[in-house]
């Protein structure tokens, strides 16, 4: 009997991982399985259908199918693409939790929501009872059986792969405490929120925020472990000096808008995400520069991700925020991308190149408050000039340097 089992669960696995659709074909089917999903929760919990609901168990979804995907590649040794195709797929046993609940109770309500947690003993309790006392609020009984299943369905799929106990017990492990501690989110806000002395506001969006940093964090970490022997991903020396001026200039800019206009920006729960958004807004404004001026046979597909998240992550912090971006993007753009491609003209590179690093100065500057015409000229000019010349004297020194050696 297990031998069949375990021959029925390769092929239904195997033909999962196989399937020659296209990436984008699973993205629409994740969407179709969690558009079902929310129906079913809001349904089954009786609850108001807002938007800020619906965002905010999206981008949980989102974090623990994204999650599991990382934690099931890395124990696994599975190719990203096979382990996407795999999860998403298997993604519909989402759709049973409510199901259950719904035919469990009779119809009446269920309470899906975070773990009740108040302290440490409720936390310790919660984590060995999969989700504490409650089988009628927080984890209900549908939730518990999702988990059961996909902790079982995680166990047998890193041992098929791997034949090692030991891996798929740790790798079981992994996943059961990283969902657990998705569902001890409000736990974990609270504790933060507290050791900083912050408090929440009336308009506080603390755990989308938290979600959505998670979430592209864990989408870039997908990409780089699926490209990891592309080059298209890595970083050439120049433009990772370029990053760490880009970054010296987004923290000035922080540091004059907090010196200039220090009322126009507060910490507090929602706004402390600001900075690991900014660090994320920066990678992938690096990483779109890199890929369309050294590889120019990318995809259309790979720039468009890269503009995708640059959008998203900037409007998520400020419109501000977003209009400087889309500066700095611009340039690159222009220098580097049909039809212009102005890169080719020296003058224009130039002057480009150094409106570019303005770019980066007015993203921490407006990020935090800001207005963009608040800047003082002198430093605009200062900068522009310095940067100008500085790419005038580096392209006649490379000049100088390429006609030495060929002279040798």
């Amino acid at each position: 009997m297990f031998q069949q089992f375990q021959s029925f669960f390769k092929r239904v696995a195997l033909g999962l991982e196989q399937n020659t659709l296209p990436l984008h074909r699973y993205l629409f089917l994740f969407m179709a399985i969690l558009s079902i999903r929310l129906c079913l929760e809001f349904f089954a919990n009786q609850r108001l259908f807002r938007l800020e609901d619906a965002l905010h168990i999206s981008l949980w979804f989102a974090f623990i199918v994204l999650a599991f995907m990382l934690q099931l590649h890395l124990f696994s040794k599975e190719k990203v693409e096979k382990i996407m195709k795999l999860v998403i797929c298997c993604f519909s046993i989402a759709l049973t939790a409510p199901l259950i609940d719904l035919i469990v109770s009779q119809g009446k309500l269920s309470k899906m929501n975070y773990l009740s947690i108040q302290s440490s003993s409720d936390f310790v309790k919660s984590y060995f009872t999969i989700g504490g006392a409650s089988l009628s609020r927080g984890a209900t009984l549908g939730i518990r059986i999702e988990i059961v299943l996909l902790i079982f369905a995680s166990f047998n799929y890193v041992y098929i792969k791997t034949a090692s106990f030991l891996r798929a017990l740790i790798g079981t492990f992994s996943i059961y405490t990283v969902l657990f501690l998705s569902g001890a989110i409000p736990y974990f806000l609270s504790m933060l929120n507290a050791s900083i002395g912050i408090t929440y506001s009336s308009n506080d969006q603390s755990s989308i925020y938290l979600l959505f940093t998670l979430d592209v964090l864990l989408i870039l970490t997908l990409l780089l472990r699926h490209a990891k022997n592309n080059k298209i991903l890595r970083f050439h020396f120049t433009t990772f000096l370029r990053l760490l001026v880009g970054i010296f200039l987004i923290v000035l800019g922080v540091y004059l808008a907090r010196t200039a206009y220090p009322d126009n920006w507060h910490l507090d729960p929602t706004t402390i995400y600001y900075f690991p958004l900014l660090l994320l807004l920066i990678t992938v404004l690096f990483a779109y520069e890199n890929l369309v001026k050294h590889h120019e046979n990318s995809s259309f597909l790979q720039r468009n991700t890269y503009f995708i998240f640059i959008v998203l992550i900037a409007s998520c912090i400020s419109f501000p925020t977003f209009f400087a971006s889309m500066i700095i993007w611009s340039c690159s753009f222009l220098l580097f991308e049909a039809p212009l491609y102005l890169n080719k003209i020296l003058l224009l590179k130039w002057l480009l190149t150094s409106f570019q690093l303005l770019g980066y100065l007015l993203l921490g500057f407006m990020a935090f408050g800001a207005p963009m015409i608040g800047i003082s000229s002198t430093l605009v000019f200062s900068l522009l000039g310095v940067s100008l010349t500085f790419c005038i004297a580096r392209h006649y020194i490379m000049m100088y340097i390429y006609r030495a050696k060929r002279q040798v």
